[in-house]
């Protein structure tokens, strides 16, 4: 993670079990799960390595009566490069995050949505905030130098401090928004960004209001939340 940022990770697991005088051996593989670096690891391991190979023990163990883990083998964690921001174009939004009215999704026909979403949120437009006419074009209000479209995770940074401007980036995973990029410091140009994944492609949107679109799901309170960036 050090090395690549983003990573997807599947373990596997394989026991030894013994039923009276007989002898198996059980590999329970998990399937390739996404890490961030806002990731809270500890929940992740639990979640998706420690959880599911108990689970499978068990349901191993029920299906086939008598067995029992004699001893663990080995247990192999596999590491694989994950780049999970390459967006552009204009997709529809899910409806969930629409009816919350808390994020801009300007509709281009390049792949520049990155740029036009930060654009969305340093010149908020007065109507129609999803036409790309409602904005200043981005070539001339943002310095560009070397950054390509679509655009990769790691180039946000040099989109940084190139601007002066800290971004951070927001996803959906679950049915919930988690973070996904967050800037080092918070400079005093600062945008939220949501990435929403497509089938075969991606898209940035501006969040405008991100206690609006986070606020179910920290709790039930229909109240204004402050959120630190």
């Amino acid at each position: 993670m050090a090395e690549h940022g983003n990573v997807k990770i599947n373990a596997a697991f394989n026991g030894e079990f013994i039923a009276g005088d007989k002898t198996a051996v059980k590999t329970i593989a998990t399937k390739n799960q996404k890490i961030y670096p806002t990731s809270d690891l500890n929940q992740w391991y639990t979640k998706h390595v420690v959880d599911t190979i108990l689970t499978s023990l068990e349901e191993f163990q029920e299906r086939d009566s008598g067995w029992a883990l004699s001893r663990i083998l080995d247990f192999t964690i596999n590491v694989n490069k994950f780049n999970p921001l390459r967006a552009g174009c204009h997709i529809q939004l899910p409806r969930k995050i629409m009816l919350k009215r808390a994020v801009v999704n300007v509709q281009s026909t390049d792949n520049a949505c990155f740029a036009w979403a930060v654009v969305a949120a340093l010149h908020p437009a007065k109507k129609h905030p999803e036409r790309t006419i409602e904005y200043p074009h981005y070539s001339t209000v943002l310095n560009l130098c070397g950054i390509e479209f679509p655009l990769t995770l790691p180039q946000i940074s040099k989109f940084e401090k190139l601007n002066t401007i800290s971004v951070n980036v927001f996803t959906t995973e679950d049915s919930k928004i988690i973070p996904l990029r967050l800037a080092d410091d918070k400079m005093e140009k600062h945008v939220n960004l949501l990435y929403v994944p497509g089938n075969n492609e991606a898209h940035f949107v501006c969040i405008k209001n991100l206690s609006r679109l986070v606020s179910s799901q920290l709790s039930n309170e229909k109240c204004k939340k402050y959120i630190c960036n």
